[in-house]
């Protein structure tokens, strides 16, 4: 009888141990989750989203006094104005193709290095997680602007994060970079180019 009992309370100490430790990691998980939400800014004014972008020559369009071109150099050339998040929106609905094909580069190059779509939304609470802390580091104004531009961000990539969330991780990637690795490592480029003439139909 002794033996009985000393086995079931040894099981009983066993459950308890398993049940302990898989509360632990739910709510481990539920933390980390929670903590990796990115909440856009609050905007009050949000009428710009429903401005549209006029052409006003192959390769250029304006809203307003704000005006996106392919220069003859080749280059993109953009001016925009207004405040924060009208910045914002007015820069996706300009360059919608160029945010989405940087995207799509972005998450391509990183698709030959994690080819697995499972494991791409684990890592994205590791991410949100690792940079939980990250907007108490960018100003409220530069948050409305990329708030902004996240209306023109493409949807396909939900499963990676939010478009607000992956636009703001994607601007601080490089910081993030050179954080993890040897500055003797991280290079940077730069080139400098004239300024041709403003378009005149804006």
């Amino acid at each position: 009888m002794k033996k009985r009992s000393g086995w079931r309370i040894f099981g009983k100490i066993v459950l308890w141990t398993i049940g302990v430790l898989l509360v632990l990691i739910i709510a481990l998980g539920i933390y980390v989750v929670q903590a990796g939400k990115m909440n856009p800014p609050v905007v009050a004014d949000t009428t710009s989203l429903q401005w549209e972008r006029k052409q006003i020559s192959p390769t250029a369009y304006t809203p307003g006094n704000s005006w996106f071109r392919k220069s003859q150099s080749g280059l993109y050339e953009m001016y925009v104005e207004g405040k924060p998040f009208e910045r914002g929106v007015v820069y996706g609905k300009l360059a919608s193709e160029l945010v989405k094909r940087q995207e799509d580069a972005f998450t391509d190059q990183i698709k030959k290095m994690i080819p697995s779509e499972s494991y791409l939304k684990f890592l994205k609470y590791f991410i949100g997680f690792f940079n939980r802390h990250l907007l108490a580091h960018v100003i409220e104004e530069y948050q409305q602007e990329i708030y902004g531009v996240s209306f023109s961000a493409s949807d396909k990539y939900d499963f990676i994060g939010t478009n607000f969330g992956r636009i703001m991780n994607y601007h601080a990637a490089h910081d993030i970079g050179h954080a993890l690795q040897s500055m003797a490592l991280v290079g940077c480029t730069s080139f400098g180019t004239g300024m041709a003439a403003l378009p005149t139909a804006v």
